[in-house]
């Protein structure tokens, strides 16, 4: 009996959860209040504090679940794409001409994240985990010759990861050109890679 119920928890958690990066998307991140959930879930605002302990709690949780969305998003088109450019232009356009509609939205939460050192922690053991997964799916380019031996696929890695944020949040925040962005990311990516760009 109990790991039924714990089953149904953590159903109820991911329901929630996915609601309110549906509300993100709709409403902007702004818009995301325990109210606006409850009504697209059909429960009262009150029987989130059955799953969630107050409302930033929630909050974080909806921003980690961003994260391993994107990651997930990543993981799937490297894994598709055998050949390291058209990998690196497949991520370009999801990222900077054709975003996933949370991807915006994840932007705005993350210039407003919240200070406390225990969601602080949270995101950095993500993002370690997010820079092994990303080493991990392009070693095999490496190994296939396409990126030279010597690129240090942990410290790219991290560069591209860093690079990536930063190119997003001025494209999708501040409105530039996403094809300007995107040609940047890739030839920068390809760079940093140390790969010949297809451009030349």
């Amino acid at each position: 009996m109990p790991r039924i119920n714990a089953d149904y928890r953590k159903d109820a958690k991911k329901k929630i959860i996915d609601a309110a990066v549906e509300v993100a998307v709709d409403d902007g991140w702004g818009g995301l209040t325990l109210e606006s959930i409850a009504q697209k879930v059909g429960v009262t605002k009150g029987a989130f504090y059955s799953y969630f302990p107050n409302s930033m709690t929630l909050m974080q949780d909806v921003i980690i679940a961003m994260i391993t969305m994107m990651r997930d998003h990543a993981i799937v088109t490297l894994l598709d794409k055998d050949d390291i450019h058209a990998a690196l232009d497949h991520l370009g356009n999801d990222i900077f001409l054709h975003p996933k509609s949370f991807l915006p939205v994840f932007i705005q939460a993350m210039a407003n994240i919240p200070k406390d050192p225990v969601f602080v922690e949270k995101i950095s053991v993500l993002y370690e985990e997010n820079i092994a997964f990303f080493v991990s799916k392009i070693a095999r380019y490496q190994k296939n010759g396409q990126i030279p031996e010597d690129t240090n696929l942990d410290d790219a890695a991290r560069a591209i990861y860093c690079m990536t944020i930063g190119l997003a949040l001025t494209t999708h925040m501040m409105r530039k050109d996403g094809a300007t962005s995107k040609r940047v990311w890739v030839e920068s990516a390809e760079r940093i890679l140390g790969i010949d760009s297809v451009r030349q």
